[in-house]
Formats: C-alpha cells, sequence, structure tokens
C-alpha cells in the first residue's frame, strides 16, 4: 500500500468531511503554501525565548534598581531622624 503525502491526506479528509473537490485543494494548497520547517520553528521559538528573557532581565534590573532606591531613601529618612532626635 502506497503512503500519500500530508497535502493528499489533507485533501481527502476536506472531501470526506463533504467539502466539494475545488475547496478541498484550495484548503489543502493554503495550508500548504504556510506552512513551515522544522528549523524555521525553532529559529521562531528561539526568537520568542530571547525576547523573554531579555523582558525578565529589564524587569530584575527595575525591580533591584527600585529596591535599592527604597533602601536609601530610608536609609536617609532614618539618618536624619536620628541627627534630629539625638
Amino acid at each position: 500500500m502506497a503512503t500519500m503525502n500530508p497535502i493528499l491526506r489533507l485533501r481527502q479528509a476536506f472531501r470526506s468531511m463533504g467539502a466539494e473537490s475545488e475547496r478541498a485543494d484550495e484548503a489543502a494548497d493554503a495550508i500548504d503554501n504556510h506552512s513551515y520547517s522544522r528549523h524555521e520553528s525553532d529559529l521562531r521559538h528561539h526568537q520568542m525565548m530571547t525576547e523573554v528573557r531579555q523582558y525578565m532581565a529589564e524587569t530584575r534590573n527595575q525591580i533591584l534598581l527600585g529596591t535599592l532606591l527604597i533602601a536609601g531613601i530610608l536609609g536617609t529618612i532614618l539618618t536624619i531622624a536620628i541627627a534630629v532626635f539625638d
């Protein structure tokens, strides 16, 4: 038994669901033209994860900066309070 390629299987599946022959061919061709390879999928995933890591690093840096700023302000207020009330 010969194996069918994925596009032929798609066409057959569309026809079995009641689609007209032309519509089944059109849908299968649209899917075939918009598919991408495993390598392209890996590249997109790598790009997405790089952006997520960059965002997380920026957020972590902002949190650290905010924490240091608040600690500095509290230290200054404490120093002034000690100097005034001593």
